[in-house]
């Protein structure tokens, strides 16, 4: 059996969180998780947690919140779980959840962490290897698993994560296969065969049991095609609503996130006709590091005038931020290279 979850195509939208400090040892490695409707109409959330103790940990349970953009409250809520039922110290594990009811009423989302348990180790008997990788249209991978343990690994599941390229990467896609029981010291073979997701740059495959974990397969997805136009993104400002620019912010004051912009095109033959969607992320410095608040602005070069597109940010914290820009066309394709890093301090 094998079951997908995925984000095609996917949106930002902020998290209406409050309460974002990690006190328990177990965090969020994003406050703003994607979200989608699917095609049965159900809304998905897609993230990930981090373990950030020295004890392998259990029973990690995630609260959801699928709102309207007019009320306060919840329109409804659900209670999710990590993928690995086991995570290892200082190990990461995806989650999905998925809303309660098909309702097209939720535009925005909210997650928070309910707690967790300590667990015994799983140890690392299942030994992952690749042996094939088909990259095109489809992406496949191929390798083998092997039960290094003592005892038959049963409830066998392997996952194949995808990441786009941000900083931390986010979750795009999750494949998973069952494999069933692998009888100690066997190997069996998988095979992963999936639409290529143009945003993706990056996997992991990782595999648990009722009894073992796995090791962590990590790769990059090969460059996407070279692109005909290419868009620079020169610089990083913050400003108030009435332009002035801010060297420091204010808690709970609305302020401007922008951006110049040049296209540049390969030939005088190519049109300067370019769509695009701006994306400005906020992280709160850490360990690990929080992303924050992740905004959007969709704009369209006709021409090769410069363009400063803008997204508003309510900082809702005091703390240090750093600012990373992004700059992608409708479809998830980078059109430049990431824009540089603005430091700022929320007073």
């Amino acid at each position: 059996m094998i079951l997908i979850v995925g984000l095609f195509p996917f949106s930002a939208s902020y998290s209406q969180l409050q309460d974002k400090q990690p006190t328990l040892g177990i965090v969020l490695t994003s406050f703003t998780p994607y979200h989608y409707t699917d095609d049965d109409g159900y809304t998905i959330i897609i993230g990930e947690v981090q373990n950030t103790k020295n004890f392998p940990v259990t029973g990690v349970k995630i609260w959801a919140g699928f709102y309207d953009d007019v009320n306060l409250q919840p329109l409804e809520s659900t209670v999710g779980t990590s993928l690995l039922e086991v995570i290892p110290p200082n190990a990461k594990s995806p989650y999905v959840i998925k809303s309660p009811t098909k309702n097209s009423a939720i535009t925005n989302i909210s997650v928070n962490l309910l707690g967790f348990n300590s667990a015994g180790v799983k140890p690392s008997s299942l030994n992952l290897k690749t042996t094939d990788t088909i990259m095109g249209e489809s992406i496949s991978f191929s390798g083998t698993i092997t039960n290094n343990g003592g005892v038959k690994s049963e409830n066998t599941t392997a996952h194949l994560i995808f990441y786009d390229a941000f900083t931390p990467p986010r979750l795009l896609k999750i494949s998973s296969i069952d494999l069933g029981t692998i009888e100690s010291k066997a190997t069996k073979e998988f095979t992963f065969t999936e639409k290529r997701i143009n945003q993706a740059s990056g996997f992991k495959i990782l595999s648990e049991s009722k009894s073992f974990s796995s090791n962590v397969l990590n790769a990059q997805v090969t460059p996407p095609e070279i692109l005909s136009k290419s868009i620079s993104i020169n610089d990083i400002s913050i400003s108030d609503k009435d332009g002035n620019l801010l060297s420091s912010l204010t808690k709970d004051t609305p302020v401007n996130i922008q951006s110049n912009m040049w296209i540049q095109i390969a030939s005088e033959s190519e049109s300067y006709d370019q769509e695009y969607v701006y994306y400005a992320q906020v992280i709160q410095s850490g360990k690990p590091p929080y992303v924050e608040f992740i905004g959007t602005f969709e704009g369209k070069f006709e021409g090769p005038n410069s363009q400063m597109p803008s997204v508003e940010w309510i900082p809702e914290k005091s703390g240090l931020y750093y600012v990373e820009t992004y700059i992608w066309d409708p479809s998830g394709i980078a059109l430049g290279d990431k824009g540089p890093i603005h430091l700022v301090l929320v007073n």
